[in-house]
């Protein structure tokens, strides 16, 4: 084994926005809606497109036996060092089942390196889509924001002073999954070094849509989560039902435990969550008419991937419909 295949699982995606480097610090609730995380699979013959994979960057650094395994698209820096952009993986499972995984954080060049080697997959279909909303500079950050979906699996991480920092809801190898989590606390780990002076805040909502049926489903399957994601408004309730005050904020900093209560208790407060009754739903509002207003840009840039099958779909339905009978 190579020192380039021992340390390739270690090389960071890039999978930072632009603009939290250039947003305006005077900018509050700013919102940001992008594809963070795209997977292709389909059958593909590295050994036979071993000189498709150099010419277009790809480097080989991990094999079997002298088969290849693994190939990564780097981006090389002015001092020389690699960040990993894409991984080229086979299946295990099935030698000439191969997946494409990119942070999509791409220039068109890049893009382009991705791009020529899916157009040797035959049959290639998404088979994995995270599509991350970032909230930067909130009015109500502080991870105060819940997913109150029913009979949802959650799972808590919580740094040292015993704050959340990441919520998963649902299991993370089942076809949805939701995460919300403090980007700012993330970024600062991963880079080693203080978020710019303009993020005061940055949570990310995180979608993660796994098989092909749910990546084609991903519109309606955000609309859904936004759904479910509303911050109970404290303040409201303990005016008005000082009880359910308490109980909303146990409910927020250990909702985990939402399942212990008895039945009818649940009830009462799942109608509460249905009905945005003491909750603020600002948030989801605005990432809601932010994804309609941009679903169409996403779609387009998951199919762009994909952009030479679906041409070549296109091609062979107008040359079959045009052989039929009758047609001169």
């Amino acid at each position: 084994m190579t020192k380039d295949s021992q340390n390739f699982s270690l090389t960071p995606m890039v999978t930072t926005p632009p603009e939290v480097y250039f947003l305006n610090h005077d900018i509050l609730n700013y919102c940001s809606i992008r594809i963070d995380w795209l997977s292709f699979s389909g059958i593909f013959h590295a050994e036979q497109n071993y000189t498709k994979l150099k010419e277009n960057h790809w480097r080989q650094v991990k094999e079997l036996d002298g088969r290849p395994l693994v190939f990564e698209l780097d981006r090389v820096n002015e001092n020389g060092e690699f960040t990993s952009l894409a991984l080229l993986k086979r299946n295990q499972y099935k030698s000439s089942s191969w997946r494409i995984e990119t942070s999509n954080h791409l220039n068109k060049k890049e893009k382009q390196q991705i791009i020529n080697i899916l157009a040797l997959f035959d049959k290639p279909h998404a088979t994995r889509l995270d599509i991350a909303i970032d909230f930067i500079n909130s009015e109500h950050a502080g991870m105060n924001h819940r997913i109150f979906k029913p009979s949802v699996t959650t799972t808590i991480h919580r740094n040292k002073a015993g704050e959340i920092e990441i919520i998963y809801y649902g299991n993370r190898k089942s076809n949805v999954q939701y995460r919300y989590y403090d980007k700012k606390t993330e970024f600062e780990k991963q880079h080693k070094e203080k978020a710019p002076i303009n993020i005061n805040s940055w949570e990310r909502l995180e979608l993660q849509l796994r098989n092909k049926k749910a990546v084609n489903d991903w519109k309606k399957e955000a609309l859904k989560m936004l759904d479910y994601f509303k911050r109970p408004n404290l303040t409201t309730i303990e005016e008005t039902d000082p009880k359910s005050f308490y109980m909303l904020t146990g409910i927020i900093k250990h909702p985990e435990y939402f399942k212990d209560l008895a039945k009818g208790t649940q009830a009462k407060y799942r109608k509460m969550i249905k009905n945005n009754s003491g909750f603020d739903v600002s948030l989801a509002d605005k990432a809601r008419e932010l994804l309609l207003t941009n679903a169409n840009v996403i779609q387009q840039e998951i199919n762009s991937f994909l952009a030479s099958k679906l041409d070549n779909k296109k091609d062979h339905a107008t040359i079959k419909r045009n052989a039929r009978p009758g047609k001169t």
